[in-house]
């Protein structure tokens, strides 16, 4: 949910949301539909023999799942009261209301195929589950997004990312272990996409700022006064390379030691390039559009990663109770 944030959207998020993952209201449309066909699925009690699907069950099921979700997740309030506590954009929200209406939309089209599409007869049998089935097919792919609705986009690598990144990540690694064999883990601060993109390629590169302090910088909610706080250090690297402010020195300086970040990529039209350089970074290397620059750390030491060895192969020595 990197493109939407509750602080933003106020009570209008969850109608922002729904109109963003169902494609337009129609598979919110679908939900309520379905559930109000499986609410009046009769029981089984009283029906012709060998029918499978039990409405007193499907109600039991679906329909307090339905009134829940109605009073929560479809509550313009709640997520607004629920972030008051809790920073819902740090979590995946969205599955709260996209797992129920996936189970119910597909119950329902599976309930309507084999309860009521069968007729009499072999082929009128085949004949009218076709039908519904297809039907049920063509509703939900009218409801949903053509997958090349933007085009066919040939991937650049098999790591279907920008081209630029790997190169990115090689110039880091390089410059790094050249300066010290045992950093095999650099931290770095990177401009908006290569932030988001960097920590799914390579989870060796440290990221200097998670994806939530990120999506805080560019809706507005970080300021020079916020910025200046210590007690997020990363602010003041967003400071300078997402929102291009020109902070004291000493203090983008203190960002990056306390924050152990060595190297910034940025963009070849960021206009703080020359700040970072006035700052005392280096450039380290560069691909067609991006500068990697290395800033010398003080008591700089490498990332490790905790050693687990002898918990696996932890095989304690057999006791003989016999003895």
């Amino acid at each position: 949910m990197q493109s939407l944030n509750i602080a933003e959207s106020g009570f209008g998020y969850i109608f922002r949301c729904i109109g963003l993952y169902y494609e337009g209201n129609i598979y919110f449309v679908l939900y309520i539909v379905s559930v109000v066909f499986l609410s009046l699925v009769p029981p089984v009690k009283g029906r012709e023999q060998g029918v499978k699907c039990d409405g007193r069950r499907m109600r039991e099921i679906f329909l307090p799942q339905f009134i829940v979700m109605a009073l929560t997740v479809y509550n313009p309030v709640f997520p607004v009261a629920l972030n008051s506590f809790f920073d819902v954009n740090k979590e995946y929200y969205r599955f709260l209301w996209m797992a129920p209406v996936i189970t119910c939309i597909s119950v329902a089209g599976t309930v309507l195929v084999t309860e009521y599409a069968p007729a009499e007869g072999a082929g009128k049998n085949v004949a009218r589950k076709g039908i519904c089935t297809a039907f049920i097919l063509l509703l939900l792919i009218a409801g949903g997004r053509w997958l090349y609705s933007d085009g066919y986009i040939v991937s650049p690598n098999i790591y279907h990312v920008p081209t630029e990144i790997p190169e990115v990540a090689d110039i880091i690694h390089r410059d790094a272990i050249s300066r010290d064999p045992e950093d095999l883990y650099p931290r770095a601060m990177m401009e908006y996409d290569y932030n988001m993109i960097m920590r799914q390629y390579d989870a060796s590169i440290l990221l200097a700022c998670d994806r939530e302090a990120y999506i805080d910088a560019i809706t507005g909610v970080l300021d020079y006064e916020t910025a200046m706080k210590d007690e997020n250090y990363c602010n003041r690297l967003l400071a300078v390379v997402a929102l291009g402010m020109r902070i004291p020195y000493d203090e983008f300086e203190k960002g990056l030691e306390e924050t152990g970040t060595g190297y910034v990529v940025i963009s070849k039209t960021n206009d703080m390039r020359q700040y970072l350089e006035d700052c005392g970074l280096e450039e380290v290397g560069q691909t067609e559009n991006h500068v990697v620059m290395h800033y010398e750390l003080k008591d700089y030491e490498p990332f490790t990663l905790a050693d687990y060895h002898d918990l696996w192969y932890y095989n304690p020595e057999p006791i003989d109770f016999l003895m």
